[in-house]
């Protein structure tokens, strides 16, 4: 049956990779039984060819997690033939494992390998949708999550205060309409140690590049995690608030550090009305390098991280490799590119952790440890955050871990010593 329906798939128009489709009313609570599988889902269950090359590349299963991509979609298919699609079976339950769906990191590995177009990570997300509106998912980390987020609008769970302090201590302007960027701060870059250096990092890039720029006075966080993890409501209510922000503002161009708050932003607020122009700071970098200090060490290798989601999701590859090779010899790991390796943090799951397998972080780092390069460039502060304590379990002697706009500042920081 799939070769009569694998061109129908192939060939039906895609709404973009990995679009997770808006709930319709009140009473859509995702996929919670048969009777909310939608056409194309069902289509899709019996179009797959079992080559397997989803759970080939799946960063859990490829760490002894139990999710396994193909066996989501085939599980679909044989929930469709033992109950139907009118079914108000539980989809969780019988073919379908609740605790698979629960390990994904929507890195999109699956889907951007698959020869026929199917779209799991749609399935997957609404799956969760379905366990967590409907009070079936029970998971202590992820409850706490969405506490923290609904009570301190960040997903660090700190107070709103400290971004303030923050800001008046870096002296960062506030955007008030006359500068040529918002800069949109994120959760990392606004309360985690390292994501400040990444981002005061990046300030220095705009300044060096005499490009003005602003923050928000008041910033929640995107809600990429609850949305990924199926909390829409919550998605919602953080969508809609950051909106008003950012219409108040005036805002008109956005830049962000995080390529999670980049395709959250730009994509996922759609649904909630937004319209916001942002990009993530390797484009804009890139878009300027030839303003930047050449400074080509050749003694310096540097390796190269793919974050899943400026490139799978954006089809950003070649900017921040193009940013870093101003500065030393650039090499990629086996796994690069459309084919680069999770962290592990994406999906929510930097909020969860791995209770199972190996340690997706650690089995990243050390494929990058492995280049002997001396330095490990990424582009995202998910990625940081991960990596950070994969390399250290990784190596007693680990790479340095830098950010791309890292790289950048501390050559412009060298020539502006003279050195």
């Amino acid at each position: 049956m799939h070769l009569v329906l694998s061109p129908l798939t192939v060939f039906l128009e895609r709404d973009g990779f990995s679009k997770i489709p808006p709930l319709v009313g009140d009473e859509d609570f995702g996929l919670d039984t048969g009777q909310d599988l939608t056409q194309i889902a069902a289509l899709q269950a019996f179009t797959c060819v079992e080559c397997g090359r989803c759970t080939e590349h799946c960063p859990a299963n490829n760490t002894g997690k139990i999710l396994n991509p193909k066996e989501i979609i085939l599980g679909t298919r044989q929930y469709l033939k033992e109950f139907g699609p009118k079914s108000a079976e539980p989809l969780l339950g019988k073919h379908l494992s609740m605790e698979a769906a629960f390990q994904c990191t929507t890195c999109g590995a699956c889907e951007f390998q698959c020869p026929v177009g199917i779209q799991h990570l749609p399935l997957i997300v609404g799956l969760r949708r379905g366990a967590v509106n409907t009070g079936k998912w029970e998971n202590s980390h992820g409850g706490e999550l969405f506490v923290t987020l609904e009570r301190q609008g960040n997903s660090l769970g700190f107070p709103p205060s400290d971004r303030e302090k923050f800001i008046e201590k870096s002296g960062l302007p506030y955007f008030d309409g006359t500068q040529d960027y918002c800069l949109w701060m994120g959760c990392l870059g606004s309360f985690d140690p390292n994501g400040r250096k990444i981002l005061l990092a990046f300030v220095e890039v705009l300044r060096h590049l005499k490009i003005s720029f602003g923050v928000l006075r008041q910033e929640k966080c995107n809600g990429d995690p609850a949305r990924r993890l199926g909390n829409d409501y919550l998605f919602g209510e953080l969508a809609q608030s950051n909106l008003e922000q950012i219409r108040e503002a005036g805002v008109k161009k956005m830049v962000s550090i995080c390529p999670h708050c980049v395709r959250t932003v730009g994509v996922d607020w759609k649904e909630h009305g937004g319209a916001v122009d942002i990009e993530h700071h390797s484009e804009l970098i890139a878009r300027y390098q030839d303003r930047l200090p050449l400074d080509r060490d050749q003694q310096k290798s540097m390796v190269f991280h793919d974050a899943c989601y400026l490139g799978r999701y954006r089809g950003v590859y070649d900017e921040p490799r193009d940013v870093i090779a101003r500065f030393g010899q650039v090499v990629d790991p086996p796994r690069a590119r459309e084919r680069g390796f999770c962290c592990g943090g994406g999906g929510g799951l930097m909020f969860l952790g791995e209770e199972s397998g190996k340690r997706m972080n650690l089995d990243r780092a050390e494929e990058l440890v492995a280049t002997g390069a001396s330095v490990v460039a990424a582009a995202c502060p998910f990625c940081n955050s991960m990596l950070r304590d994969g390399l250290a379990a990784a190596s007693q002697t680990p790479p340095e871990l830098l950010d791309v706009a890292q790289i950048a500042a501390a050559a412009i920081a060298k020539k502006a010593d003279g050195v």
